[in-house]
């Protein structure tokens, strides 16, 4: 019996040297290798953990540096529970007409040379964990690759298609987020006083609740409605958690010297103050109730979606009754009760957030002055393609030259310049080639870049809201 493991072992050893020897004859285009997605890295990055069998640990970690490139080239980034697909940087076909140049961008080093290009989109490995397998090592270690990199430079040699399509929908996701409604909240006497910028006591929706022994059945509610709409497509951003960021920022609504070296006083209300820090594309607003029927329990609800970029115009709307249950708990109930309701508010959804990837997003942008300021909007004049232009007319054309419609419209006065229906782009394609989103503090620190650059002019943003932001001069 000992004699047959030992001849077993020997048996297993030798394939897997076989196995190893077979894989160093094959084209780079039909490597086997083992990559194990793990998600996206900061800055166009993408993580994997790659494992292989080489004769020493070294060798083990450069080969799955290898291996995660080409992985990202040949084979693509298959879905996971939180990640699309990702298809192959370049095509089998395109791959098997320029062979020659592959080997050699995926050629490990070895003595005499310093090996492929590929280690230029490595950004770090982990520590690899090695296991000696007979006279080799099963090496595994986490590889991140720069990816935006990766792709932008197989797009400038030729072999990866560049991309032609910039419409937001097939690179970013519509993001919301479910709030309960002031309805709801006044019901659970989730309020607070509030004195606006009138010092006028307003009695006012106090959504920082999750702490209360009460608020259980809206935790487990917006946690199911959240779920449902992640498996529909969108985006979330937890309420609860946000709420928890803010309070590291109490001192936000105080004087805006504090913040921005200024003088005055800007008033917020809680729901604003969400509204710009959350950054979403929707809010939920949702109405429930939990009802008694015979031995059972169902809900009522009410809830729809607003565009919070274009002073909450309505987008969706659902409202329905469940069926009662004696032993649901009130997320499944919710459940039960908005499913059938779902498809058609979704699609209303993915269809604005189509016209707005098309169309733009529509905001509020206003050039201030504080009473220092050395800049008058409409008397100071700078030179502007040749010509002494106001300062009030060279930021308007600022703004025609970077919205999607070119025609925003705009009200001045020597103090405030107000534009409205400014449509911004919702993407942008990034340094590295990545589409990324824009939000309103982004798009003006184009002008506010622009200013300093050109003309010397130093102003401060301040974000009014997800539809509204400010550069003070």
């Amino acid at each position: 019996m000992k004699r047959f493991v030992q001849i077993l072992a020997l048996l297993i050893l030798a394939n897997s040297a076989f196995a190893q020897k077979q894989n160093e004859k094959r084209s780079v285009l039909d490597q086997q290798y083992e990559v194990q997605y793990i998600g996206v890295g900061q800055d166009g990055t993408k993580v994997f953990t790659v494992t292989t069998t080489a004769k020493d640990a070294t060798e083990g970690v450069e080969m799955a540096k290898r291996d995660a490139v080409a992985a990202c080239l040949f084979r693509g980034i298959t879905a996971s529970g939180n990640t699309k697909a990702t298809p192959a940087i370049v095509s089998y076909a395109k791959a098997e007409e320029n062979l020659a140049f592959f080997e050699g961008f995926l050629a490990l080093p070895t003595k005499k040379t310093p090996g492929g290009q590929y280690h230029r989109f490595i950004n770090k490995t982990g520590n690899p964990q090695s296991v000696k397998n007979g006279k080799a090592y099963d090496v595994s270690v986490d590889v991140q690759v720069l990816y935006d990199e990766l792709v932008k430079y197989m797009q400038d040699k030729g072999y990866a298609e560049a991309v032609k399509n910039t419409e937001a929908g097939k690179y970013a996701k519509p993001m919301l987020m479910v709030v309960p409604s002031d309805v709801y909240c006044n019901e659970m006497g989730y309020v607070q006083q509030w004195k606006d910028e009138n010092g006028k006591t307003q009695t006012i929706v106090n959504y920082d609740i999750f702490g209360r022994e009460d608020s259980r059945d809206l935790r487990l509610v917006i946690a199911s409605l959240n779920d449902i709409f992640k498996n529909k497509g969108f985006e979330t951003q937890s309420l609860e958690f946000l709420l928890k960021s803010m309070k590291q920022e109490d001192q936000e609504n105080s004087l805006v010297g504090d913040d921005y070296g200024l003088d005055g006083a800007i008033a917020e209300s809680p729901i604003d103050r969400i509204k710009r820090t959350a950054n979403v594309d929707f809010i939920v607003d949702l109405d429930f109730e939990v009802m008694e029927k015979g031995m059972g329990r169902y809900i009522t609800f009410n809830m729809r979606a607003v565009d919070v970029s274009a002073n909450a115009r309505e987008i969706a709307h659902a409202h329905g009754d469940g069926k009662p249950s004696n032993s649901a708990t009130v997320n499944t109930l919710l459940e039960e009760a908005v499913l059938n309701h779902m498809d058609m508010f979704c699609k209303k959804l993915q269809d604005e957030f189509a016209s707005m990837s098309k169309n733009g997003r529509q905001i509020t942008v206003k050039i201030k002055r504080t009473d220092n300021s050395e800049y008058n909007l409409l008397k100071d004049t700078f030179m502007f393609e040749g010509e002494q232009t106001t300062l009030g007319d060279i930021i308007y054309y600022w703004l025609q030259d970077n919205t999607v419609d070119n025609n925003p419209t705009r009200t001045i006065t020597p103090n405030v310049l107000t534009f409205n229906q400014v449509m911004i782009p919702l993407t942008k394609t990034g340094r590295r080639g990545a589409i990324q989103r824009v939000d309103t503090q982004d798009y003006l620190t184009g002008l506010q870049s622009y200013l300093r650059n050109n003309y010397n002019i130093e102003g401060t943003i301040y974000m009014r809201g997800p539809s509204e932001v400010w550069l003070i001069l």
